[in-house]
């Protein structure tokens, strides 16, 4: 009904400046468009946190912000406040901004894609965060280098994306489009940047999980104290898993838990 109902009045908008000339078509039909931009006002814990959706995809996930992940929302609201959280592959920033408003915490928020990088920057600001939390328009990985962000939709709160490969969780990226892309290990990053060591990580990024392990042994090893994963392969849900091996060899263990949730934990041994 939603989609009919749209379609309807993009096709009254563009039938009522028909008659205008070209660039006073399109510059009018550009402002329509920038007044019809959605803010979604979400209840949290001690208020409410605000989005400003460009795309309906954006909406989805911000629409389920407490109840849509309820395991990476109970391990945001045990962290202790004024530690340092790195979201990895924030998208939108729904996490990113739940740590912030929630729990005071300070936040790395690392994504790549531009359109959801500029999503992230946009509800940073209107919530008043930029004092807690960094958003950086990079890739992680295992190593450091310029290579391309493969996309299947460009579009502000997608998903499924991969840095230097065409292959994510769910198979072979058809490629809409490759955005040119700087990455880093974060031992790299932290090496060449004062930013805030993690105290905690969440990786969320739907392709290449044990290679941004991989490049941040060093991190792991001497600073955090708890990751989050995301891991939506079926091989990446076992006990051999690669994630699971190199996490294991950097001293952390799996949390007990529900093996059928989409978010592991893995905190350090003691």
């Amino acid at each position: 009904m939603s989609g009919t109902v749209a379609r309807l009045l993009i096709n009254c908008a563009r039938a009522l400046t028909w008659p205008m000339k070209s660039y006073r078509r399109a510059n009018t039909l550009a402002q329509v468009s920038e007044g019809l931009v959605q803010q979604l006002s979400m209840a949290v814990p001690g208020g409410h946190i605000k989005f400003e959706c460009q795309t309906a995809r954006s909406l989805h996930d911000a629409n389920s912000i407490t109840h849509g992940e309820p395991e990476t929302v109970a391990w945001i609201d045990a962290l202790p406040e004024a530690s340092v959280l790195w979201d990895i592959g924030a998208n939108i920033g729904v996490y990113s901004l739940y740590a912030a408003f929630v729990r005071k915490i300070r936040v790395a928020a690392f994504e790549p894609s531009a359109a959801s990088h500029a999503a992230l920057a946009r509800n940073i600001e209107i919530n008043g965060l930029g004092e807690l939390i960094q958003p950086f328009c990079l890739a992680l990985s295992d190593v450091s280098a310029v290579d391309y962000l493969y996309m299947a939709n460009t579009g502000a709160g997608h998903s499924m994306h991969a840095f230097a490969q065409n292959t994510a969780a769910e198979g072979v990226i058809e490629t809409e489009f490759k955005q040119s892309v700087i990455g880093y290990s974060i031992d790299d990053f932290i090496g060449a940047f004062h930013v805030p060591t993690p105290d905690y990580v969440k990786l969320d990024v739907d392709s290449i999980e044990a290679k941004i392990i991989a490049g941040a042994r060093n991190t792991l090893t001497g600073h955090v104290k708890s990751i989050l994963v995301e891991a939506d392969q079926p091989a990446e849900r076992t006990e051999h898993s690669e994630i699971k091996t190199l996490l294991d060899g950097m001293g952390f263990q799996m949390r007990p838990g529900n093996r059928e949730a989409r978010n592991y934990i893995f905190d350090k041994r003691p």
